[in-house]
């Protein structure tokens, strides 16, 4: 657990030092250069690639949860799995094309093809989640648990759906954005944040006692 939270700090420093370089680029030395806005910059790592990391990450560590609560299923967690190798491929690909394209207004319609199935992966991963999460966690609520008990599995059904939700509803936003404002970067607002979403929801589900309730 250790090694995750390092691994996600380390990701969320490079994800903000890209996005504080390309802020200090358009909207401080380049002020007033539509050039220097159309520039990609360090955009196509800090956001695509980086954010597909840290939700493979994120999901991953969601996924094996899952496994754990489930007392061993496999079936959720291997297509949870199978999204999220979906998703993180469509993300680097997203980046590459941004790459390769040097400035937003270079991107053509299927440049765009790769950003929407990352977009719509993710949403599906995290809807994925939350319902099996839920649905295991309730069906651990057996009568013959102790209060506490049951107290605990409350309190983690609740932060698993604030927390898995969130992330949800920041990338179908994020896709809503994307395919109705096409050609404009509108959705870059939601997109840069996305993998912060992610880091906070690792770090936060990451404290609670899952394997040892389940023990």
């Amino acid at each position: 657990m250790k090694i995750l939270v390092g691994v996600v700090l380390v990701l969320e420093i490079l994800e903000t030092i890209g996005n504080s370089r390309d802020s200090i680029r358009i909207f401080g030395n380049g002020w007033g250069d539509f050039s220097e806005l159309d520039a990609v910059g360090w955009a196509w790592f800090s956001v695509p690639i980086i954010g597909s990391i840290s939700a493979a990450i994120g999901q991953g560590f969601f996924a094996w949860r899952i496994h754990i609560i489930g007392n061993g299923t496999l079936y959720i967690p291997v297509a949870i799995i199978i999204i999220t190798v979906c998703q993180f491929g469509a993300g680097v690909w997203t980046g590459v094309e941004v790459c390769l394209a040097k400035r937003f207004s270079q991107l053509q319609s299927n440049n765009l093809k790769p950003t929407a199935l990352w977009l719509a992966a993710t949403a599906a991963c995290d809807l994925l989640i939350v319902s099996s999460t839920v649905f295991f966690l309730r069906r651990a609520s057996e009568p013959e648990f102790k209060r506490a008990t049951k107290a605990v599995v409350s309190r983690i059904i609740k932060v698993t759906v604030e927390t898995g939700l969130i992330c949800a509803l920041f990338a179908i936003f994020n896709l809503y954005l994307f395919t109705t404002y096409q050609g404009t970067n509108d959705h870059m607002a939601l997109c840069i944040e996305l993998s912060k979403v992610y880091s906070n929801s690792i770090l936060l589900v990451s404290g609670f006692p899952y394997c040892e309730m389940c023990i």
